[in-house]
């Protein structure tokens, strides 16, 4: 953990556009170096809620905080990856997560910043790529580049909006474990969308779902009582044992619970 409050609050936030409103009175409090999710029915605000702790939409009565100090527009105590990981097409690997240091974190020099971007790069497994543009990495790697640039940055919060819904299935998993892993090490304050109950789970200290809009709102904050590190254990397939008998009926009545959730919004 570090010394840094990352905390997130929403207080009573709503959004409204025109006479329709997308969320009404909503308040969730996430912790500092918490991973929360945010799951819930197609267009029901998730993406919504993100933007506002972003900075980059207003609610349209109450406030967010982050870290204690109200929310007026985009920080760089706030990070945010994308579903579209929104590369640079003309720079390299390396040059999008320097670009990114550039605005974020102007008192490095340059050799600082391309070390800085090579070791994030390594830590996702693009260390032979750092000098690939775009176009000659593949959709895994390039979103790995999102993430790289992200936490190079070192944002106190990290957003991430449905980060691997793009993905097939075992590029999304290989993802999620590195996602974890990088995640374990500097317990950063993250919050997460995604229609992923699985993901969910693997992922969340707690996971929020929405109702059905328009009017959405948080109905469940339900925790994940899983033990860490995560990212060993679901990367062998299991602890042995008891262990992973045990584990197993959790997540599969968690799953079930989440599901139930989400089923009676429709």
């Amino acid at each position: 953990m570090t010394d840094r409050d990352s905390s997130v609050v929403l207080d009573a936030v709503t959004r409204s556009y025109g006479t329709t409103t997308v969320i009404a009175p909503t308040s969730v409090t996430v912790g500092d170096g918490e991973f929360v999710s945010v799951l819930g029915p197609s267009g029901c605000g998730k993406s919504t809620i993100l933007s506002m702790v972003a900075g980059l939409a207003a609610p349209s009565t109450g406030r967010v905080l982050a870290g204690g100090r109200p929310v007026r527009g985009p920080g760089p105590d706030r990070g945010m990856v994308f579903q579209d990981h929104a590369l640079l097409p003309w720079k390299t690997a390396r040059g999008n997560v320097e670009f990114g240091l550039a605005s974020a974190r102007p008192e490095l020099t340059r050799a600082q910043r391309r070390e800085v971007a090579d070791r994030h790069l390594a830590r996702v497994g693009l260390a032979r790529a750092a000098d690939r543009r775009p176009a000659r990495l593949s959709g895994g790697m390039q979103q790995r580049v999102g993430l790289a640039r992200a936490f190079a940055v070192d944002p106190e919060i990290l957003l991430l909006d449905e980060p691997f819904g793009a993905l097939d299935a075992l590029t999304r998993r290989e993802l999620q474990l590195q996602l974890l892993e990088v995640w374990e090490e500097s317990q950063r304050t993250v919050i997460m969308v995604t229609h992923d109950v699985d993901e969910a789970i693997l992922l969340s200290d707690r996971v929020l779902v929405m109702s059905a809009g328009p009017e959405s709102t948080v109905i469940a904050d339900v925790p994940v009582d899983l033990p860490r590190p995560r990212h060993t254990v679901a990367g062998a397939g299991g602890d042995g044992g008891g262990d992973t008998d045990r584990r197993e009926r959790y997540t599969a009545g968690l799953r079930r619970e989440l599901l139930g959730l989400l089923q009676s919004q429709h």
